[in-house]
């Protein structure tokens, strides 16, 4: 399989491990970054390019985990805290770094990490099923894990992460959390436009790129 080449910040020389079968296991590319304390990786494929995090301009009523939109090389894209997405924390707050920008159902998407680290290269049996209890993320969009020396490697389906119906799922619940915080003297028809307008921020945001 050729390389390909990912445009953006400088990554760390590729790592080859030593292959466990013979020359012909096909060999598959990740890039691996940070988000909290854990480590995750995605398919290179998957990715178009990373950036440093830059200038994003908020969406007003859109869900917590959906940052903005920012100008990559003049494509307009949806910027997502993925630690907010899988509402992942850490002991020590970091700043962020990265963003790996991606393209699903023909909308460009930047997923915010606190470090792109590395691409990595691997023969497709390294990858092993997703055990029980390995993360707080929920399975359906884990494709599976790497263990590397003491490294435990999840990897993302990014095209599961992103799909429309899930990001309008999660505005919802993102919404009612909200609503239940309100003061019980606020209007119930105005907890209704508020809701009704956070559930469509994201197709909204979708039809916009």
């Amino acid at each position: 399989m050729e390389n390909k080449n990912v445009k953006g910040v400088g990554i760390q020389p590729q790592r080859r491990l030593k292959k466990t079968a013979e020359d012909e296991v096909k060999i598959v590319q990740l890039i691996v970054f940070n988000l909290g304390d854990e480590e995750f990786g995605a398919d290179i494929r998957q990715v178009r390019e990373i950036v440093r995090v830059g200038s994003i301009t908020p969406i007003p009523d859109s869900p917590d985990f959906i940052k903005g939109v920012t100008n990559v090389r003049g494509e307009i894209t949806v910027v997502i805290d993925l630690k907010a997405r899988f509402f992942l924390s850490r002991k020590k707050e970091v700043e962020s770094r990265h963003i790996i920008i991606t393209e699903q159902e023909k909308n460009l998407f930047g997923l915010i990490a606190d470090e792109v680290t590395e691409v990595l290269r691997i023969p497709q049996t390294e990858i092993k099923p997703t055990p029980e209890l390995v993360t707080r993320i929920d399975r359906t969009y884990v494709s599976g894990v790497i263990t590397l020396e003491d490294r435990l490697i999840i990897l993302l389906d990014l095209a599961k992460v992103l799909l429309k119906e899930e990001l309008t799922r999660l505005a919802e619940l993102a919404t009612k959390h909200r609503t239940a915080e309100k003061k019980p003297g606020r209007r119930e028809e105005e907890k209704r436009e508020k809701k009704a307008e956070e559930k469509n921020s994201v197709e909204r945001i979708a039809n916009s790129v």
